[in-house]
C-alpha cells in the first residue's frame, strides 16, 4: 500500500491475502446516505448524513456515564423486553501518524475477518475487522447471512448463558422474520449454530441461508429489509434506535454502516465493526454491547473492553 490522502477503501476478504483497492471515479459525487468508490459501496449509520462531516471524537465515554445510561435503560426493558445495542468511545492522541503500516498491522492479527480501512473527505479515515457479514450472495437465487450474538471469552467448556442466547435468539428471529416479509418466494433456512471466534472472545453464531424459489433475489432490497440488525442495533428497531439517540453520548458516523464489495459470487456485504475513526492527532474506537433485560451495566463494560483491546492495544503504539 501507498500512503494517500485521495478518497480509497482498502479491503481484505476473510482467509485471502490479497489487500483489494477501491477508488471513486471522477463521474462520482457524494451522497448523503452513501459513498462510491468504483464498484464498492459505504453507507453510514442510517441517519447520518455524508455532507455534514464527522469530526473525530476526543473524549472518552467514561464508566460512570455508560453505566448511568444502561441504568436508565435496562428497567425500560424489563417492562416491554427487547433488545438495544449501546456503544461507547474509547480516544487517544497520535504521536506517530502511519494509517498504512497500522492497517497492515490490524490485518495480519485478523486474517479470518473482513479487514478494511477507508479515507474520504465527507467521513476521514476509518479502519477495522469486521466479524459482521450482513449479506453474501452465492448465486442469484441464494445468499447467505448470520446472525452474530452474544459474547464471552474464549474457549469457554460451559454452556452459554441464558442472557447471552435469549440476546442471539432475538437476532436470529427478527433477520428470518424480515426475510419472510420479503414474500412467499423468499425462504429463510437458520442452520445450526456454533462458536465464532475473535481474538480472545468468542460470539455465539447462527448462519442463515436466503433463498429466492422463482425469480433472482433482490438483493438490495434484502439489504435493506434486515440492516440494522438488532446485532448492532437492537429490536424493535424503532423503539432501540430511540433509545440509543437517548443514551450515546457521540453520534455513531460510519459505526454500524455497511461496505458493500463486489465479489466473485456477486456482492459481498459486511458492517463497520470493531472499528477506529481518526485523523493525523487522534483517534476514537467504537465498542458496543447489546443490553437486555437481563443484563449488568458493570459486565457490558467489561464486553465492550474485550471486543476493543486487540485495538485499542494496537493504536497505543501509534500513541502518547
Amino acid at each position: 500500500m501507498t500512503q494517500s490522502y485521495e478518497p480509497i477503501l482498502l479491503c481484505r476478504f476473510p482467509g485471502e491475502s490479497e489487500i483489494r483497492r477501491f477508488t471513486p471515479t471522477a463521474q462520482e459525487a457524494t451522497h448523503e446516505d452513501r459513498l462510491y468508490f468504483g464498484e464498492a459501496e459505504l453507507r453510514p449509520w442510517p441517519g447520518m448524513k455524508l455532507s455534514d462531516g464527522m469530526e473525530v471524537c476526543g473524549t472518552s465515554t467514561s464508566k460512570d456515564v455508560y453505566e448511568a445510561g444502561l441504568s436508565r435503560l435496562i428497567p425500560k426493558l424489563k417492562e416491554r423486553s427487547g433488545k438495544t445495542v449501546i456503544c461507547r468511545q474509547i480516544c487517544g492522541r497520535f504521536s506517530i501518524f502511519e494509517p498504512e503500516r497500522m492497517a497492515l498491522e490490524y490485518f495480519e492479527a485478523f486474517p479470518d475477518m473482513f479487514c478494511f480501512m477507508f479515507y474520504h473527505p465527507s467521513t476521514g479515515w476509518w479502519m477495522g475487522a469486521s466479524p459482521e457479514l450482513l449479506l453474501e450472495v452465492l448465486t442469484p437465487n441464494l445468499a447467505k447471512t448470520r446472525a452474530l450474538a452474544g459474547t464471552r471469552p474464549r474457549d469457554i467448556e460451559e454452556a452459554w448463558s441464558a442472557k447471552n442466547i435469549a440476546e442471539h435468539n432475538i437476532v436470529v428471529e427478527d433477520i428470518c422474520r424480515g426475510i419472510a416479509s420479503l414474500g412467499s418466494d423468499v425462504e429463510a433456512e437458520a442452520l445450526r449454530p456454533y462458536n465464532f471466534a475473535y481474538g480472545q472472545i468468542e460470539h455465539l453464531c447462527t448462519p442463515i441461508l436466503v433463498c429466492s424459489k422463482s425469480s433472482p433475489l433482490q438483493v438490495d432490497r434484502l439489504i435493506d429489509t434486515i440492516h440494522p440488525t438488532p446485532a448492532v442495533c437492537g429490536y424493535p428497531r424503532k423503539i432501540a434506535i430511540s433509545d440509543i439517540s437517548d443514551i450515546e453520548s457521540y453520534p455513531r458516523q460510519c459505526y454500524g454502516g455497511l461496505i458493500e464489495v463486489p465479489a466473485a459470487t456477486g456482492k459481498l456485504a459486511y458492517v463497520i465493526l470493531r472499528c477506529v475513526h481518526f485523523d493525523s492527532e487522534k483517534w476514537c474506537v467504537y465498542s458496543g454491547s447489546g443490553i437486555t433485560p437481563d443484563s449488568d451495566p458493570s459486565d457490558e463494560w467489561d464486553e465492550t473492553e474485550s471486543k476493543a483491546a486487540p485495538l485499542v492495544e494496537l493504536l497505543k503504539k501509534y500513541s502518547y
